[in-house]
């Protein structure tokens, strides 16, 4: 490699797509043509010959370093990290998102999620009469919360650099991508296995929604049932349809068992972290949302990936973090068993 063949702007130009190709991206019609035939040691050269230019005697591996050692090119391996790390977290997630709802947060200050609900009861009309006007309010059952931040820093050698070895980091960043997913799962499993006392001073759970039953047909019945006479504030029953059943681990063939013997639609998530033998079932909470993950307001998702400097690292360092947390929304909606 020497300074004359190097155009620093020209491979510069073309160093996010070749970061995005290592980590798994398709290659697309608006592919940079250079990507396919980068180095990440071309890179660093580039951005190290960027950030001064090489003097003569300076050798081509001390202008490497000091691109290696940059923001400019960590922030190259975090962008093209992201989408690989992001994509693992989205994809170990789906079992507790299923049936969990995602409620933004401001801040990383305690805040209450109060529980929304209504007197909306439609009630019967005369000719010419006025309608009443339902009233949306805060209803008893919220819950203070508080997000977390929890993080890895993914190293990259120079070694790794010069031998071209990139794509050995795609299965690091996917695992600490699923990692983060795992760490949340935890979290949702934790606020199930508790019983906090919410914001009007009572349970969360009590006989109104809880059966003491052990995880078979019957006892899904029975829970089914208690979700159906719920009350909402205007005091009549919710009539909700169950649609998730929750399970710890070692109940998860039986509930997928007791489901299909009984041609029941519910999905089944088993969820490591529970309580042994306990179960939940809970309806849609696309509409009405018991348990919720949180996320930091205006963010697409909890991760992050930023430049991490050191310099007693031979290398480059990605920090990976991710903003957790969990808390119930209200009491109504989930019926607890086990």
């Amino acid at each position: 490699m020497h300074s004359t063949t190097i155009k620093p702007a020209e491979i510069l130009a073309a160093a996010p797509d070749f970061f995005a190709l290592q980590m798994g991206a398709a290659p697309t019609s608006t592919t940079h043509p250079l990507a396919e035939s980068l180095s990440a040691r071309k890179i660093a050269y580039a951005i190290g010959a960027k950030l001064r230019k090489p003097t003569d005697t300076e050798g081509d591996m001390a202008v490497m370093a000091r691109g290696l050692r940059s923001a400019d090119f960590a922030r190259l391996l975090a962008n093209g990290a992201k989408n690989v790390t992001v994509a693992a977290f989205d994809a170990a997630a789906q079992e507790h998102l299923q049936f969990a709802a995602v409620t933004p947060v401001e801040g990383f200050k305690e805040e209450t999620l109060p529980a929304i609900d209504a007197d909306v009861d439609m009630q019967p009309l005369n000719e010419f009469a006025e309608i009443a006007h339902g009233a949306a309010f805060t209803a008893a059952g919220g819950a203070s919360v508080q997000l977390t931040t929890f993080g890895r820093i993914v190293w990259a050698s120079r070694h790794l650099i010069i031998n071209d070895q990139l794509g050995a980091l795609k299965t690091v960043f996917a695992a600490v991508g699923a990692h983060a997913a795992q760490k949340e799962a935890a979290i949702v499993a934790a606020t199930l296995g508790s019983n906090p006392l919410m914001d009007d001073g009572a349970a969360m759970f009590s006989d109104a929604n809880t059966t003491k039953t052990a995880l078979d047909g019957a006892a899904m019945g029975v829970a089914m049932g208690l979700l159906r006479n719920q009350k909402s504030a205007a005091g009549n029953a919710l009539n909700l349809r169950a649609a998730h059943l929750v399970v710890a681990p070692e109940l998860e063939y039986a509930a997928r068992k007791a489901v299909l013997d009984a041609g029941l639609s519910l999905k089944v998530a088993a969820l490591a972290g529970l309580p042994a033998a306990r179960w939940f079932v809970l309806p849609d909470a696309a509409f009405h949302p018991v348990v919720s993950v949180l996320r930091l307001a205006g963010t697409p998702t909890p991760l992050r990936l930023e430049h991490k400097v050191s310099f007693d690292t031979d290398g480059t360092g990605i920090r990976v973090t991710a903003d957790l947390g969990a808390a119930f929304l209200r009491r109504t909606g989930i019926v607890r068993g086990g």
